[in-house]
C-alpha cells in the first residue's frame, strides 16, 4: 500500500505541475495580448505625432513667409502700393490695343479710376466683390 499510496501521490503532483504550467502558459498568452495591443497603440500614437509634428512645421513655414518681408510686398502691390524709393511706370497702350481691348475694366471700374480710388474702397472691394 505504501507503493500504491506513493504512485498515487506522484501522479496527483504530475496532474498539479500540469495544471500550474497550463495556467502560467494561459497567463502568458494573455499577457502577450496585452503587450501587443499596447504596441500597436504606440506605433499609432508615434505615426500620429509625426504627421502632427509635420503639420507643425508647415503650420510654421506658413506662419514665416507670411511674416516675411516679401510677402508684404506682395500683398501692398496688389493694393496698389509703392515702396519708398520705387517708381511706378504706367505703360500707355497703343490705339491698336486700346481699339481691341477697348477700356478694359477691371472689377467694373477702369484702370485709371482705379488708381484713383481711396484706400478704404480698395479694401472693400477686396474683401466683398
Amino acid at each position: 500500500m505504501n507503493r500504491h499510496l506513493r504512485t498515487i501521490v506522484t501522479f496527483l503532483m504530475l496532474i498539479a505541475g500540469i495544471v500550474i504550467v497550463i495556467i502560467i502558459l494561459m497567463l502568458f498568452v494573455k499577457e502577450r495580448k496585452k503587450a501587443h495591443a499596447i504596441e500597436t497603440e504606440i506605433k499609432t500614437l508615434e505615426r500620429e505625432r509625426q504627421r502632427l509634428e509635420q503639420e507643425y512645421d508647415n503650420q510654421l513655414d506658413k506662419i514665416t513667409y507670411l511674416q516675411s518681408e516679401h510677402f508684404y510686398e506682395k500683398e501692398a502691390k496688389k493694393l496698389n502700393y509703392k515702396k519708398s524709393g520705387e517708381h511706378v511706370v504706367i505703360v500707355r497702350r497703343s490705339n491698336e490695343q486700346n481699339n481691341s481691348q477697348d477700356s478694359v475694366i477691371s472689377n467694373g471700374v477702369s484702370e485709371e479710376e482705379q488708381l484713383n480710388r481711396h484706400h478704404y474702397l480698395i479694401w472693400l472691394n477686396y474683401f466683398f466683390k
